[in-house]
């Protein structure tokens, strides 16, 4: 029996762009080797900033082109976490902020999901208590959940975040990915004062070239600029300019048009699969992006799961990892016990359905 994984959030191996890669290094180097392979630079590669800042419309010392948007997240905390400060999220949220967060000193709390976007209620009654250093969202196609947040919920974000005078980071990692439907704004299209957008290629070229960016201010974008060169001394310079030699091209937007093709019809076989096998069961049907969550009912049999998922060649991601603190008093959530994310780019339609089916007859 074949072991099904769903568990990381990865590019299918066959969307890998290899030979265009392998073109954009070597068009590099040939062009700008001696700025490529030296010391320097440490904003990141010029060409790369200056066509991420002609994209958000800003100058390039508003741009810090990193090793991947987690670790430009590492650096931002480390620059704007104080003793005590606490860190909001939302509930669910991507684990591995959750944990960077957390090793740089924040408590981090979450603000539960509803399907439209972080819950206001909950956040203003928060903000009142305690304001914290800053609200971390990934707006579009939501890592776990696949939820968008609504216009009027990002309008409502940006006029908190000018009330309370609090950073909120927008990570947009999945945001071109949209299969159907309308694009929503920004929030920094709504209004760029408080907003830190980082977004990365991992998605729509490699991972493991490890280029993502920060769109900030010019003064925060400089803070972090000195932590950074502190940090690494030097960027990647190489994979910066194989991503600014393949946008260059024009091969970005043919790329991102192929995995659209790709991978929609992949969310349509998770989606319908969770419908036609767990029927009942508590999900949000995405437009866009790597995955789909679901929270089982109380009555589902959800004890000992990934070891009896594993025993049926099943790969799951343990739940409660996508969980922040709760918020006060409050007891934990039952729910992070029973949410599974299920990651459907990797996949097959044929690998999907079955790996929905192996799951459903494990928790019936």
């Amino acid at each position: 029996m074949e072991t099904i994984a769903l568990t990381r959030g990865v590019p299918a191996d066959e969307a890998l762009p290899y030979a265009r890669i392998s073109e954009s290094l070597a068009g590099a180097l040939q062009k700008n080797y001696t700025v490529i392979l030296q010391y320097g630079n440490i904003g990141g590669y010029p060409l790369l900033r200056q066509f991420v800042a002609e994209q958000y419309k800003v100058s390039p010392q508003e741009i810090l082109i990193g090793n991947g948007s987690l670790h430009l997240q590492d650096l931002f905390s480390a620059t704007v976490i104080k003793p005590g400060d606490t860190v909001l999220v939302e509930q669910p949220s991507y684990d591995r902020a959750i944990k960077t967060f957390r090793r740089r000193g924040a408590k981090v709390y979450g603000i539960p999901l509803q399907g439209d976007g972080i819950d206001l209620d909950l956040l203003e009654t928060e903000l009142k208590r305690q304001v914290p250093a800053f609200l971390y969202l990934v707006p579009d196609f939501q890592n776990p959940t696949g939820i968008s947040t609504s216009f009027e919920k990002r309008q409502a974000l940006v006029a908190l975040a000018e009330k309370y005078n609090f950073w909120i980071i927008e990570d947009v990692p999945y945001r071109t990915l949209r299969y159907r439907g309308e694009a929503i704004p920004l929030l920094r299209d709504i209004d760029p004062k408080h907003i830190v957008t980082m977004s990365s290629y991992s998605k729509l070229i490699s991972p493991a070239l490890r280029v993502g960016y920060m769109v900030a201010p010019a003064e925060l974008i400089a803070k972090v600029t000195r932590l950074a060169e502190e940090t690494i001394l030097s960027p990647v310079l190489p994979t910066q300019a194989v991503v600014a030699e393949f946008i260059q091209r024009g091969w970005l937007d043919e790329n991102v048009a192929s995995l659209k093709k790709l991978y929609e019809p992949r969310m349509d076989a998770m989606v319908n699969s969770i419908r036609k096998f767990l029927p009942g069961v508590e999900f949000t049907a995405p437009e866009g992006g790597f995955f789909v969550s679901i929270t089982l009912p109380e009555s589902a049999n959800y004890a000992n799961l990934l070891e009896r998922a594993q025993a049926a060649k099943l790969g799951l991601t343990d739940g409660k990892t996508f969980f922040a603190d709760n918020l006060g008093d409050a007891p934990v959530d039952s729910s992070r016990d029973r949410f599974i994310r299920l990651p459907f780019c990797a996949i097959t339609p044929a690998q999907i359905e079955e790996g929905v089916s192996r799951l459903a007859s494990l928790v019936k």
